[in-house]
């Protein structure tokens, strides 16, 4: 379980978590309590990877593929409020819009809030 890889942000060392912990949960029963664990003592930040956040790296993973060449451009927060989205158009949808407007949290959270998706 050891990751010894240079990412050029933390976003993709998100997204990377998430794949191992997709990858290693077909063979461990518990594989986010222990990637949860493993990576609090590895990067010393265990609010960074509560057991929540390692769920939510696995979701990210699973939902934005990693050759998507802006996956940096929004943060990590935002990503966080994409992924309680359940419908995958209208995820993706905030997510261009984001990118677009090169919006903060408080921006992408309005976009949201007033239901542009709906409205278009």
């Amino acid at each position: 379980m050891v990751i010894i890889i240079e990412f050029k942000s933390q976003i993709y060392l998100f997204w990377y978590i998430g794949k191992c912990v997709y990858e290693k949960q077909k063979i461990y029963e518990n594989a986010i309590k222990k990637y949860s664990e493993y990576c609090s003592y590895l990067f010393g930040n265990s609010f960074l990877f509560t057991r929540e956040n390692v769920y939510l790296m696995k979701r990210f993973y699973l939902n934005f593929p990693v050759y998507y060449s802006k996956l940096d451009n929004i943060s990590w927060d935002q990503y966080k409020l994409l992924l309680m989205i359940p419908n995958k158009k209208e995820r993706m949808f905030y997510f261009n819009l984001s990118i677009l407007f090169k919006s903060d949290l408080y921006d992408t959270n309005s976009f949201i809030m007033n239901n542009y998706y709906h409205r278009i």
